[in-house]
């Protein structure tokens, strides 16, 4: 739902990387034995009861004592650092089912001034899967960020444009 990966140089929110995901189903998670991957590392969660409607930073186990002043916090070891430049981070359940995933890059940011570090990447609609960067944007909070609250960019405004193929692919 949203993703720190440069915070340097800092604009309001400490000077650490942090994914918060969100619940915007109606079930509960017990997310013991979830992975958060950035393909080089991969970081197993503890137990944790994600509710409906409830965010969680996820951050290395270092930087909790930063973040748990936003909201509820989980230090993850190892962190999958993120890569200013881009990255892509996947959530797995405890039985390897992919629940979410995230391919971002520096064109996310649809800002020049904010790509260069202390600005997060926020979801704009959380409840619209699979939109890549048309659903993602820079912060407009004035700290960079916001962590553990609902998205300075957030609209729940319904995905209207029609559906492309994008590649066609023939087995023989």
């Amino acid at each position: 739902n949203e993703l720190m990966a440069d915070p340097d140089p800092a604009v309001g929110l400490p000077n650490k990387e942090y994914v918060e995901i969100f619940n915007a189903s109606n079930k509960n998670f017990n997310l013991n034995g979830w992975k958060l991957t950035d393909g080089t590392s991969t970081a197993t969660l503890g137990n944790y009861l994600l509710l409906p409607g409830q965010y969680l930073i996820l951050c290395a186990i270092s930087d909790t004592g930063l973040l748990s002043s936003y909201g509820h916090v989980m230090g993850l070891s190892p962190w999958p650092s993120l890569n200013n430049s881009g990255d892509n981070i996947i959530l797995y359940s405890d039985a390897s089912v992919k629940i979410d995933a995230v391919n971002y890059d520096l064109s996310w940011y649809k800002n020049t001034s904010k790509d260069d570090g202390g600005w997060s990447l926020e979801q704009i609609n959380p409840f619209l899967p699979c939109s890549g960067i048309d659903n993602w944007q820079a912060s407009n909070n004035t700290s960079g960020g916001t962590p553990g609250q609902v998205n300075s960019v957030f609209s729940n405004a319904a995905d209207t444009s029609k559906p492309y193929m994008k590649k066609i692919k023939i087995l023989t």
